[in-house]
Formats: structure tokens, C-alpha cells, sequence
């Protein structure tokens, strides 16, 4: 249970950490030090910092696929997620298995889930940070947002079920 609150604790504060403060560097150092404590006082498997990659990699992925694809759009031009957003996907893999474990006791409730909280992420996210926009129509956008997330959460939540993620390797 311990493990549970302190990652839902850690997982808010970063988001907040990633989302309001606009210096990168500020942001990668706590994010660093936000890995470290995972590391070291939550995660309970050998093979876990494997794992997280490969949910950090997976995110950065789609973040870019949206950023190509026009539906995020970042104020300097580039198709690349900012630092920001590439330090909020290592924070949310931290997450994943203890803060949202909950999720892969029931793909469905995953599905509602990433449905309303991926969209809502990012629109919020993108409103108090400011240094990226969300095509337009909004409408549009967020609802392409809900079906990727409808989809993108159950994967996530099914891959760090036991005996998959102790598998890894």
C-alpha cells in the first residue's frame, strides 16, 4: 500500500513540477531525482528500470507521432516533444504499476480512464504551460486524444500486469 501512495504522491508533484515550471533543466534534474527515489525505495523488481524505459520510449513515441502529425503543436516549430513532456512520460512510467496499478485489475475501467485523463492532460497541461498548442478544432483534437488514450491505456496497463513485466529481459 505504501508503495501505492507514495508513487500517486511522487506521480502528482511531477506533473505539477513538469507542467509549471518552464526551466528544462529544473525539470530533468527533479525528474532524475524522482527516478532515483523510484529506484531505490519503490520499485521492487531486478528488471523494472527496463521496463520503465520501454513505457518512457512508448510515450515520447506517440508524443512525437502527435507532434508530427500536427495534433500537438509546439511554439518553437519543432516535431519533437518538448523536455517537459519527455520528462512527464519517465514520470508517468514510475507510475504505472503501483499509483495506477489499479488499472490492470480491469482494462475496461483503463479504457474510461485514458479516455477522459489523456485528453484532459494535455489540454490542461498544454493550457498552464503555454510553450505548446492542441490543434484545432479543440473538439476534434480531443477526441482523437480520447480514442488514442481509450486504446493506449488498457496496452500500458496490460503490460505492467504480473508475470509480464517480471518477464522482461
Amino acid at each position: 500500500m505504501w508503495r501505492t501512495i507514495t508513487s500517486g504522491i511522487q506521480f502528482q508533484l511531477a506533473w505539477l513540477v513538469c507542467v509549471l515550471v518552464a526551466n528544462p533543466f529544473i525539470v530533468a534534474l527533479f525528474t532524475a531525482g524522482n527516478i532515483w527515489v523510484h529506484l531505490r525505495f519503490v520499485a521492487n523488481l531486478p528488471r523494472e528500470p527496463l521496463w520503465l524505459f520501454g513505457i518512457w520510449a512508448a510515450g515520447v513515441l506517440l508524443d512525437w507521432v502527435l507532434f508530427a502529425g500536427g495534433l500537438l503543436i509546439n511554439r518553437d516549430g519543432s516535431l519533437m516533444p518538448p523536455v517537459w513532456l519527455i520528462c512527464l512520460w519517465a514520470n508517468f512510467a514510475l507510475a504505472l504499476r503501483y499509483a495506477f496499478g489499479f488499472l490492470r485489475k480491469n482494462l475496461w475501467i483503463a479504457a474510461a480512464l485514458g479516455a477522459w485523463a489523456g485528453p484532459s492532460s494535455y489540454y490542461i497541461g498544454a493550457q498552464l504551460n503555454g510553450g505548446v498548442w492542441l490543434m484545432q478544432p479543440i473538439v476534434v483534437t480531443l477526441l482523437v486524444f480520447a480514442l488514442i488514450w481509450a486504446l493506449f491505456l488498457p496496452l500500458l496497463a496490460g503490460l505492467s500486469r504480473p508475470g509480464v513485466v517480471e518477464g522482461v529481459g
